[in-house]
């Protein structure tokens, strides 16, 4: 009797496996371009940031339409004046290679986030943690040294992750730690063969219990729009983001696939060089709003699909206020009237620049055609991005800046209004020091700026956000263009994939019916 139950026990055990491994589900995604490191402290793309967030978590994390969700950090207190915050952390989870997530953990890494001497990449936005001090095994305090009211959705960059602090002693180096990730996320890192693969695999301790549904994630560079589509409808790869809008017919006309469509906090714009005499006068910069057809634009660059700007940041980030005054409507006629009020009766001959991608290249001869139509003549200068990134990033004196007008996008990936308009219009954050290239400064704009991260008080900082959009959608410092949808391609039979409206790809709640 013995003997027969244990060869059943075997039979019934080499069934389970079997039927284990049959269930098996491995996850196959094409992305437009290759990882550049494993470290989300020292990251500042979206591929990378896409791919860490299955084995790191953070400790307040986003929805799919950015509103803050606890995380790690299950909830918070904060002084009045926003400089003192208080977090609770989540009981119960481990990292993967077995140490616990705890408040020792928190310090450890916002320690190292906030050590402006360390040279990574995302140092500078934790610049105002000055202090973080453990009061219980699941409770840490932080002292800021200044007031800071978007700190909260700071913590829920992608950035911010936690690494486990036995890897981060372990690895004291860079070079070495960046290819030993260990987060709490589900799944743990296999490995990495640059220019061809990164292979995860499930996490069977991950804290959320039946998470996650695939048990192998593998993500494939592919920078071809048209290579990623191909590998998708021949069934090599189960999903591709993005997407490109000038071959969803590709997959709409096949039964096996599907659009996974959702919207964007991606603002894209025309930064204007407000150094360069005619593009100082206000009347110029309006001109050029009037002269562009916003819907045409996204019919050209994105199939239509998506939302013509109405404030100087997008709809789906915290504070946004609709503006409509001016009425940037398209209009020729009221283009040229504020040329000619401006003395450009004949208009302006403007160095239009772009990168040297397929859409933006498109998108920026439709706005120069537009341009055309007032009389503003631009000459569109394509380039590949590091020749970009040194001739407009690398400019050391506003004066040495040569372009007039630079298409380009700004995606706002703490969600919140201070990361959405103080880098791009504060005169503290003229390039090279941020990303203001347009050479912009309105001292009521700074005021009211600095007056949102002043306090923790929503209301508050609504009132000063509302009166910063409205500066500056009247300043017009950038043509403000519009925010396109977010778009993967995928098999009909696979759920949970999308990208958040910041132009992260989500795949951690990955499914196949």
């Amino acid at each position: 009797m013995k003997s027969n139950f244990r060869r059943a026990s075997l039979a019934v055990g080499l069934t389970l496996a079997l039927a284990a491994a049959a269930q098996a589900q491995d996850l196959r995604i094409s992305m437009y371009a290759d990882i550049t490191g494993l470290d989300p402290h020292d990251t500042s793309d979206n591929v990378s940031y896409s791919v860490q967030s299955g084995i790191f978590e953070r400790l307040f994390q986003f929805d799919a339409k950015m509103k803050l969700q606890p995380w790690l950090a299950t909830n918070y207190t904060s002084n009045d004046t926003a400089t003192e915050f208080t977090l609770t952390l989540r009981k119960g989870v481990t990292f993967q290679d077995g140490t616990p997530f705890d408040a020792e953990a928190v310090k450890a890494n916002l320690d190292r986030l906030a050590d402006q001497t360390k040279g990574l990449k995302r140092n500078s936005l934790y610049k105002m943690i000055a202090k973080v001090t453990v009061l219980a095994p699941d409770q840490v305090k932080i002292d800021l040294n200044q007031s800071f009211g978007a700190f909260i959705n700071t913590l829920a960059h992608p950035s911010a992750v936690m690494w486990s602090p036995a890897i981060l002693k372990q690895y004291p180096e860079e070079a070495q730690l960046r290819l030993h990730p260990v987060g709490t996320g589900p799944f743990k890192f296999v490995e990495w063969q640059p220019g061809k693969a990164v292979s995860l695999v499930k996490y069977d301790g991950y804290w959320q219990k039946g998470w996650p549904k695939v048990d192998k994630v593998t993500f494939s560079p592919s920078p071809e729009d048209a290579t990623r589509v191909a590998a998708l409808k021949s069934g090599q790869v189960d999903a591709i983001w993005p997407l490109p809008s000038d071959l969803i017919a590709t997959v709409q006309s096949d039964s096996k696939l599907a659009i996974q469509r959702d919207p964007s906090i991606y603002l894209y714009y025309m930064a204007i060089n407000t150094q360069h005499k005619p593009l100082a006068d206000v009347r110029v910069r309006q001109a050029i709003n009037y002269a562009i057809d916003r819907d045409l634009w996204l019919k050209v660059a994105f199939a239509g699909m998506g939302k013509a700007a109405t404030s100087a940041m997008p709809e789906g980030v915290q504070f946004y206020q609709k503006q409509t005054e001016p009425n940037y409507r398209y209009s020729v006629d009221q283009a040229k009237a504020l040329l000619k009020e401006a003395g450009y009766p004949n208009g302006l001959d403007l160095k239009l620049w772009t990168t040297n991608a397929t859409a933006s290249v498109r998108a920026a001869q439709v706005l120069k055609a537009q341009l055309a139509t007032v009389g503003i003549r631009a000459t569109v200068t394509p380039m590949d991005s590091g020749t970009r990134n040194a001739k407009l990033w690398g400019v050391k004196d506003p004066k040495q800046a040569e372009f007039d007008l630079y298409y380009g996008g700004w995606s706002t990936s703490t969600g919140d209004a201070d990361w959405a308009l103080r880098p791009l219009y504060a005169t503290e954050s003229w390039v090279p020091t941020s990303y203001n290239v347009s050479y912009f400064s309105n001292p009521d704009v700074d005021k009211a700026i600095a007056g949102g991260l002043a306090t923790a008080d929503p209301a508050k900082r609504s009132t000063a956000y509302a009166e910063a959009q409205k500066l500056l959608w009247k300043d017009a410092p950038v043509a403000f263009l519009g925010t396109p949808d977010n778009l993967v391609g995928k098999r009909s039979n696979l759920s949970g994939v999308s990208m958040l409206p910041d132009g992260n790809f989500l795949y951690t709640q990955a499914a196949f019916k």
